[in-house]
C-alpha cells in the first residue's frame, strides 16, 4: 500500500476535523521513517472490498497508537475529539428553532433568561428574563412569571411585542427590521475551533460527571460527557472573580405549527388584550 492509497482510507473513515492537516503530514512523516529502514519491504496491494476497510481501519488505529498527537505540539486525538464533538454540539443547523435556558447570578441575586428562535430568517424571537424561580428543569421556565417583576418580549421581522403582566396587555408596534440572531455561545465556539483549546480532564458538578476545556480567552467551558452540550460556562471577570453561567438548556427544535407558538407571545398569552398604540406602551 502507497502512501497516497493509506490517505486515501484514512480520509473516507474519518469525518473533517480542524486536526487533520497536522495528522496528515504526521503519518507521512512516519510512513517515509519506515521506507528508510526498510527499503525493500513492499505492501500487497490487491485487497478485497471488505478487507480493504478492515484493514484501514486496523492501520487508522495503529497509527494513532503510534503518534499520540496531530502533530509536535498537537492535540491529543482524544482531546481533538472530544473538541470537535463539543463544536458540533453548539452549532445548530438552518430552519429549526433554538431553545436556550440560563441562569447565573448578578449582584447577589439569581437571574435567569429563557429564549426561542429561529435559525434562518427572519430570525423570529420570544425572550424572557429576570429574577430565576429555581425551577429549572422540564417545561418550567427559568424566570419567574412576569408577576415576579420578569420581561417578556418577542420580534417576528414585522412586529415588536412586550407583555405587561400587571394589565395583562401584550403591546404591539411594527418593526420592519428583522431581529438579529442570539447565539449566546458564540464566542465559546470561536475559542473552540481556535486550534488552542485544551481539554483539562474531567470533573463532577453537581453530580454531573463533565468534560473541562480551558478556553485561550479565560473562559472555561464544561460539557457534558454524553452528548457534548455545554452546562457550565465560566467566565473570569477584571476583579479577579468567576461568574458561572449555567446552560440548563440547550436544544434545537423542528419548526413545526405547535413549535412556531413558543415564538408568539399571543400564542402564549391568549387571554390577554392587544394594544397596538405605540403611545400608550410602557418601557421595556
Amino acid at each position: 500500500m502507497t502512501t497516497d492509497q493509506l490517505e486515501r482510507d484514512l480520509k473516507t473513515l474519518a469525518e473533517p476535523q480542524e486536526t487533520d492537516e497536522r495528522l496528515r503530514l504526521a503519518i507521512r512523516a512516519q510512513l517515509a521513517d519506515r521506507r528508510q529502514v526498510h527499503p525493500r519491504r513492499r505492501f500487497r496491494t490487491r485487497l478485497a472490498l471488505a478487507g480493504a476497510a478492515v484493514s484501514a481501519a486496523a492501520v487508522a488505529v495503529t497509527i494513532v497508537t503510534l503518534i499520540g498527537t496531530g502533530g509536535s505540539g498537537g492535540l491529543a486525538s482524544a482531546d481533538a475529539a472530544i473538541i470537535h464533538h463539543a463544536i458540533g454540539a453548539i452549532t445548530s443547523p438552518a430552519n429549526v428553532i433554538v431553545h436556550v435556558k440560563e441562569t447565573g447570578t448578578q449582584d447577589g441575586t439569581s437571574v435567569g433568561a429563557e429564549w426561542w428562535q429561529q435559525t434562518s430568517p427572519p430570525y423570529a424571537i420570544r425572550l424572557i428574563k429576570g429574577p430565576a424561580d429555581g425551577q429549572s428543569e422540564g417545561a418550567n421556565p427559568v424566570v419567574k412569571s412576569p408577576a415576579g417583576h420578569a420581561s417578556e418580549a418577542a420580534d417576528d421581522g414585522t412586529t415588536s411585542s412586550w407583555y405587561d403582566a400587571s394589565t395583562n396587555t401584550i403591546y404591539q408596534r411594527p418593526d420592519s427590521s428583522s431581529p438579529s440572531l442570539i447565539d449566546p455561545l458564540s464566542t465559546v465556539r470561536e475559542q473552540l475551533t481556535s486550534g488552542s483549546a485544551r481539554v483539562a480532564g474531567t470533573v463532577t458538578i453537581d453530580a454531573l460527571s463533565l468534560y473541562k476545556i480551558e478556553l485561550p480567552n479565560g473562559v472555561v467551558g464544561y460539557f457534558d460527557r454524553t452528548d457534548y452540550r455545554p452546562v457550565y460556562v465560566d467566565n473570569p471577570q477584571r476583579d479577579g472573580s468567576v461568574v458561572r453561567t449555567r446552560v440548563v438548556t440547550y436544544e434545537e427544535l423542528p419548526m413545526t405549527p405547535e413549535n412556531e407558538q413558543l415564538l408568539s407571545i399571543t400564542a402564549q398569552h391568549p387571554r390577554a388584550s392587544v394594544d397596538t398604540n405605540p403611545t400608550k406602551a410602557p418601557s421595556k
